[in-house]
């Protein structure tokens, strides 16, 4: 099928990308770092490290996945190289499904082997209690990358002005990795005249609303998966069962496909 040939050559151009490989290299310096040092950050145990290793996989994988995929159809639609592809039996939803699959592709293999040597350093450091696990844990952050990625391939495929589509992928991972719970908490004080105690006894829709956050839903699956105390509101008791781990899942491929399906929708009709 013409999208793996695509995706086939987007894999070879990133593999070729020097950018790629340091970016990369730091996460896995950063994972593995924090397999090392965990010990002298908080308990040794495997669960303990876990939690540390999530916050640094948290914040690292949506930058990675942002970067991947904020410029992939933008660049080859301003340096004409999209003609070309066109101009073989390739289609633009091809295109779009190649570049999504090659993107992927360099996001999720380095990532893994990181996260693969990290866990390997934390079991043999801080032993194996937990570690069964370990990978729901891997699965869900990829799931958790593969979402950010596919904001910013919608996100390539909307404008073709660098300056708007790199305000909004900066944009999305402030909101979706550090300021949705801020907005969460403030548009509830607001609906509820400035009563703080609202914050204290969250009304059922309110946790759906909170867990929207790519980061709250992260969380979710961890939660799931380990029992971190991470999300300890979505499993108290009496928690509504939409916000349960399943709710998580759906929630990220919502934000993976909905910029994706709005993006190609103005990218269909656009002139190239």
């Amino acid at each position: 099928m013409s999208w793996r040939v695509v995706a086939r050559k987007d894999v070879r151009d990133a593999a070729r990308s020097k950018t790629i490989w340091v970016l990369f290299g730091l996460l896995s310096l950063l994972s593995v770092g924090y397999a090392a040092v965990h010990s002298y950050l908080g308990p040794a145990e495997f669960p303990a490290f876990l939690g540390g290793l999530a916050d640094v996989v948290g914040a690292v994988v949506p930058i990675l996945a942002l970067l991947l995929g904020y410029k992939s159809i933008v660049d080859d639609r301003t340096d004409g190289s999209m003609f070309l592809t066109l101009s073989f039996p390739h289609s633009r939803s091809d295109l779009i499904a190649g570049t999504l699959v090659g993107r992927a592709v360099v996001l999720l293999a380095p990532t893994l082997v990181a996260l693969a040597a990290a866990g390997a350093v934390g079991a043999v450091r801080y032993g194996t209690d937990g570690a069964a696990l370990y990978p729901l844990f891997v699965a869900a952050t990829a799931l958790y990358g593969v979402a950010f990625l596919g904001v910013a391939v919608g996100l390539s495929m909307w404008t073709t002005v660098d300056r708007w589509i790199t305000l909004g992928a900066f944009g999305v991972y402030m909101l979706g990795v550090n300021l949705w719970g801020g907005l969460h908490s403030f548009a509830l004080l607001f609906l509820h005249r400035f009563d703080g105690a609202v914050l204290a006894d969250l009304p059922d829709w309110a946790l759906l609303f909170r867990l929207a956050g790519p980061g709250e839903s992260y969380d979710r699956l961890l939660a799931a998966a380990f029992d971190l105390g991470r999300a300890g509101r979505y499993v108290a008791d009496g928690a509504p069962v939409y916000v349960d781990w399943w709710a998580a899942v759906v929630l990220l491929l919502a934000w993976f496909a909905v910029p994706l399906a709005a993006g190609y929708r103005r990218f269909r009709s656009t002139d190239l």
